[in-house]
């Protein structure tokens, strides 16, 4: 019998199917069906202040449970505040010095590359099961993950903020660790966040690190148990996102394809069923250029949305709480696909790039991933995502 993890709590696939939690705002008036419609769209719907502001008599495990996510949802604001102590640190001259050295040593420091910062005792604080409990999400799998293997999750859809991720592999707030035992997993992320300081350093003790192809090398190069967890959409795939729906960014995203190959590494679908309505969406066609030019020079895009707040559920930054279930599909192994794949570590990357034979076969293991994809949400949807309004679409 398959065990899901919701929150901190483990049940069986039969006593809670994913659609068997109730979601806060499923249970508020003038809530839509579907999700699609602004919250705010029938405020005399709303029959009481109480519908909309929860204040007094909220049990002390929501207020943590907001808490815990409010922690996630303002770091970058917390980035801005990072970036002013440390200019005013270093124009103080009792801490110019000190100042001064920290830099040269994120300047230098291979950290955000190997991992090697990262404390289990961090990603096992009780905080994160309560950020995960929030939505309430829940981590299930479609097969077993053999620990010698190595492996390359890809998540799907990246959503606002990709909460789903960071809960299954930048915590283990879904005590992934237990569900995989013996997989020591890595998410990574925009080269960008190890630059600020101090908030770097929470990050690395996460074990979150830089999305660069170092990266792949140092912690794939390791053997048995090795995993990287990609967001494969990006910023680009945030922009399509809006409660009901998967639009993926994917048809053109051949690089994790590669550095699994490259590396003997299986490559593994993740589905989080519900990343794309925890928060509403509006999409402007008149400022879409706009939005795509920042995301291609700024490196993150800059998508318009709204949740709730932390004393209303109406509006505000904070995600909505609603259910966020992730599936773990089956593992593709390149190797077992064309025993070219075995090549690939002695021709190297380039041959997977220029040569025809490397690149039909990542055309191969490619259309492989996505039909595991396609497969892993056609299995779960009418089960943890019926309240979408289209089918997924990959693009």
């Amino acid at each position: 019998e398959k065990a899901i993890k919701t929150g901190a709590s483990t049940m069986s696939e039969e006593e809670t199917p994913c659609d068997g939690t109730k979601d806060e705002l499923a249970e508020m008036p003038g809530t839509p069906e579907a999700g699609t419609a602004s919250f705010l769209a029938n405020p005399n719907e709303f029959t009481s202040v109480a519908d909309v502001i929860s204040i007094v008599r909220v049990p002390w495990e929501r207020r943590l449970q907001t808490a815990a996510v409010a922690s996630f949802v303002f770091a970058l604001p917390f980035t801005m505040a990072c970036m002013l102590v440390s200019g005013l640190l270093l124009m103080n001259p009792f801490t110019t010095f000190p100042m001064l050295i920290y830099l040269v040593v994120i300047y230098n420091d291979t950290a955000q590359h190997t991992g090697k910062r990262r404390s289990e005792w961090v990603r096992g604080w009780k905080w994160w099961k309560h950020f995960a409990a929030y939505f309430p999400m829940s981590l299930r799998s479609d097969a077993k993950l053999n620990p010698d293997d190595k492996f390359v999750f890809g998540y799907h859809p990246h959503g606002i903020i990709s909460v789903g991720a960071l809960a299954t592999f930048g915590t283990d707030g879904l005590d992934f660790s237990g569900v995989f035992p013996g997989i020591d997993v890595h998410l990574v992320t925009l080269p960008t966040n190890f630059r600020v300081p101090f908030l770097r350093e929470i990050w690395l003790s996460l074990g979150i690190c830089d999305s660069s192809k170092k990266t792949f090398k140092s912690i794939l190069s390791r053997g048995s148990g090795s995993a990287i967890a990609v967001v494969v959409g990006g910023a680009a795939e945030s922009l399509e996102s809006a409660p009901g729906t998967m639009e993926l960014t994917l048809c053109n995203r051949r690089g994790f394809v590669r550095q699994a190959i490259l590396y003997g590494a299986c490559l593994v679908p993740v589905v989080g069923f519900g990343e794309t309505d925890v928060f509403q969406t509006t999409q402007m066609p008149a400022i879409k250029s706009i939005q795509e030019r920042l995301q291609k020079y700024m490196g993150f895009a800059v998508p318009i949305f709204h949740g709730r707040g932390v004393f209303n559920k109406a509006f505000g930054l904070l995600p909505f709480r609603r259910s966020v279930h992730v599936v773990v599909g089956t593992p593709v192994d390149p190797a077992k696909l064309s025993p070219l794949a075995k090549l690939a570590a002695e021709k190297g990357e380039g041959w997977l790039c220029k040569d025809e034979q490397g690149v039909k076969l990542v055309e191969l293991v490619h259309d492989a991933y996505m039909e595991e994809l396609q497969k892993v949400y056609d299995r779960h949807k009418n089960v943890c995502y019926p309240m979408r309004v289209k089918s997924m679409v990959i693009n």
